[in-house]
């Protein structure tokens, strides 16, 4: 089983002032926790034992949002900005991570609701290291409260519930912020800054990058307008 996990919470929250000014946007709350701690807590629910979050802006809060879980939640202060490949690829030169195995991601602006099953349990059992880089939890645009953009995905094949992927603009499929990668795809890279949208770029590219349509309810909350939004329809 998967036990390695890293939270990317090391963005810089512009679209989200002037709530982000003073304070990280992992850190804002949905009903009174934390998107931060609602993913710390589903990973540590799922027994993930090993729980690392990349940190930049305000990353004394972040801190002392972790101090009350175990030990085995820890913050990396980074002292230049990474993005989400590089912050990856750091954790592990920093040796972060318990294994060589692959590690689950999450981006720490995204929030859902186990309402159907346990979606980091569904994406570890559907992992294949075998034929896959990456796997990405995915919602069709229309079911995935907040987003606005022209869809990330289309597919090559379809072995249910699998979809092996390839990168398209104008389509129906969106990554929601949850996968699991390889620890090798990121050392292949030479450089410090990048996003982790090269590695699925170049794992489309290798036929190795595979998707699910998950059937929770994902909200991603990128605006002010969507956290008011959230908080109007679900209280």
């Amino acid at each position: 089983m998967i036990s390695d996990a890293m939270i990317f919470a090391a963005g810089l929250g512009k679209r989200m002032h002037p709530l982000t000014i003073k304070t990280p946007k992992p850190l804002i709350k949905i009903n009174a926790k934390s998107l931060l701690s609602n993913n710390i807590e589903k990973l540590i629910e799922s027994k993930v034992k090993n729980i690392v979050i990349n940190s930049y802006k305000h990353s004394n809060q972040i801190i002392k949002e972790t101090k009350k879980y175990s030990e085995n939640v820890r913050v990396i202060k980074e002292k230049d900005r990474l993005e989400t490949g590089g912050g990856f690829l750091n954790a592990i030169n920093k040796n972060q991570f318990y294994t060589k195995n692959p590690v689950i991601l999450l981006n720490g602006d995204i929030f859902w609701i186990n309402k159907y099953y346990n979606s980091i349990n569904i994406i570890r059992k559907l992992w294949d290291p075998n034929k896959m880089d990456m796997l990405l939890a995915l919602k069709n645009k229309e079911e995935f409260f907040g987003y606005s953009g022209n869809g990330d995905f289309d597919f090559y094949t379809t072995t249910s519930p699998l979809l092996e992927l390839k990168k398209k603009t104008n389509s129906s499929l969106v990554f929601t912020g949850l996968q699991i990668v390889k620890q090798e795809v990121v050392l292949k890279k030479r450089k410090n800054f990048f996003s982790i949208k090269e590695l699925i770029i170049d794992s489309a590219k290798k036929r190795r990058l595979y998707g699910y349509i998950d059937k929770n309810s994902w909200f991603h909350i990128g605006t002010v307008k969507d956290l008011e939004s959230f908080k109007a329809d679900y209280k």
